[in-house]
């Protein structure tokens, strides 16, 4: 009694059977789903029955069955359906049993269709990383033809300046000289700015860490930019806590970047009052020095709604040209304190100034006395030299290269010099002459410098697998330099170069 009690209560029939006639007339209904009356034509249920008319008078035993039927009722009610039409032999009327599976194939419907968005949103996630590759691809393919195209004229210009400095010249030409040498070194960092952002994004930059003296690096720092400052008229103070560590373990070129962008926006953006440099010590644990550096200046702020934008690329929030440059430094200047464990903020009032803060880790040596970095030595390595002249090759097909490094090593007067602009002629020079140093530019029509020094390292000549080769580029990104050395490329020389560069490079590795 109590079962029928809860059937009755829970359980909503979902079949309705049907009887027909060989016409199509109704005979009987329970009227489950749809109501109909004895005498009406099936086909007012649904024109579905009409397309069946065949199978009403068929004398025979069969079962035809029709899955997923669309239905309407009167009321206007959608039902998806399972149809049964049972036909009997002799003369009995045909069976239509109409099961209502609305709800499972709705149910089935939407987890097709999730199936489906699923496939569809991995397949777009697919195509969207597919094409962010191949655009990230194209920029680096970009930026390195860019910047090779651009570095060999720079190259030019620097040497040219540097050798130009060493002639007889009035001081009217000199100041020309210096000119057209400023010049060249701020178009040489708005290029290197570009390449260090694209390095940032795609997680290619790397630290450089070595032992080196930071408090003679904030020495540099207080001389350099208090002499900047009152050429401005402006303050420039450094608040620097003796007690940090003088030698630390770090990448003294990215920590030099870092102060330099800092400082350099803060003396370029106030042009009354002053600049603070303060570098304060927090505590020490476990060889590390937590330290909190800040700029601080009086110079024009930013706007409390653009404070989020400072620190993105190309983003210059002040656009009047009398702020020149391209809005890479602080992207650049985040990108390396993150790189470097650190973290960079930012407080700034509209026409009060601007405070950037950074905390990071300094590690240190435990022995600061009698340290290496203490002691002197010769850096020109020229006291060292065993002959009096040495064989050259140079294989780069920069005419503008050629004669910077050719008048460079003719000052010198210890050099004779081949050049060669193609990878078949290094390979049929070096067979039949002997070197002492080849400078091998990478990025050569046809063979590569890197792939011709791996083939000059195999050849049966003698001293081709010690004959220091220098690479003469602009790629340096971390693959780039793993690759140079695992060819069998001795040091690299970064493009441009001037003169005391290239020197002192070709210097360290003669005997």
């Amino acid at each position: 009694m109590m079962l029928e009690t809860y059937r009755g209560k829970y359980f909503h029939p979902r079949t309705q059977f049907i009887t027909i006639d060989n016409l199509g007339n109704v005979l009987e209904s329970d009227d489950v789903l749809f109501s109909l009356k004895k005498g009406d034509e099936i086909g007012s249920v649904s024109a579905f029955f009409e397309g069946l008319s065949a199978y009403f008078e068929v004398n025979e035993d069969n079962d035809i069955k029709f899955t997923c039927v669309h239905l309407e009722n009167k009321d206007k009610k959608e039902y998806t359906c399972d149809i049964e039409f049972k036909t009997f032999a002799g003369d009995q009327p045909t069976l239509i049993i109409i099961h209502d599976f609305s709800d499972h194939y709705e149910y089935y419907q939407e987890v097709a269709q999730s199936r489906n968005e699923s496939v569809i949103n991995s397949q777009i996630l697919e195509l969207q990383n597919k094409y962010l590759k191949e655009k990230e691809d194209f920029k680096n393919t970009f930026i390195a033809n860019f910047s090779h195209e651009l570095r060999n004229p720079l190259t030019g210009i620097t040497a040219f300046c540097s050798v130009l400095q060493k002639t007889d010249m009035t001081l009217e030409q000199q100041d020309y000289v210096e000119v057209i040498q400023a010049s060249g070194d701020h178009l040489r960092n708005m290029i290197g700015d570009i390449l260090e952002v694209s390095k940032i994004e795609v997680g290619k930059l790397s630290l450089n860490e070595e032992l080196f003296d930071f408090h003679e690096l904030i020495e540099m720092l207080e001389f350099t930019y208090s002499v900047k400052a009152k050429q401005k008229n402006i303050e420039f103070k450094v608040d620097f806590d003796e007690k940090i560590p003088k030698y630390i373990e770090g990448d003294k070129t990215r920590f030099k970047q870092v102060f330099e962008n800092l400082i350099g926006n803060a003396l370029k953006f106030t042009s009354s009052g002053k600049v603070t440099f303060s570098i304060k010590e927090n505590q020490r644990r476990a060889r590390k020095a937590n330290i909190n550096i800040s700029v601080q200046d009086t110079g024009i702020g930013i706007p409390s709604e653009k404070i989020d934008e400072v620190f993105k690329s190309f983003t210059q929030l002040n656009n009047s040209k009398k702020y020149a440059g391209t809005g890479l430094g602080l992207s650049i200047v985040k990108g390396l304190v993150e790189l470097m464990d650190g973290k960079i903020t930012v407080e700034s009032k509209e026409n009060v100034g601007s405070t950037f803060k950074i905390n990071i880790n300094l590690k240190y040596p435990i022995n600061q006395e009698n340290n290496s970095l203490d002691k002197k030595s010769g850096v020109d390595g020229k006291s060292s030299l065993s002959k009096e002249k040495y064989n050259v090759l140079l294989a780069e097909d920069s005419e503008l290269i050629q004669m910077s490094v050719l008048k460079i090593l003719a000052q010198e007067g210890k050099f004779f010099l081949d050049i060669i602009t193609n990878g078949e002629d290094a390979i049929e020079s070096i067979i039949h002459n002997e070197y002492d140093l080849i400078l091998m530019d990478i990025r050569m029509p046809g063979t590569h410098g890197d792939e011709l020094t791996k083939m000059i390292r195999s050849l049966p000549v003698q001293n081709c697998k010690t004959i220091p080769i220098l690479a003469l580029t602009a790629n340096l990104y971390d693959t780039d330099k793993k690759r140079y050395k695992k060819m069998g490329m001795t040091d690299i020389i970064e493009k441009p170069f001037d003169e005391k560069t290239l020197l002192k490079k070709i210097y360290k590795h003669l005997k």
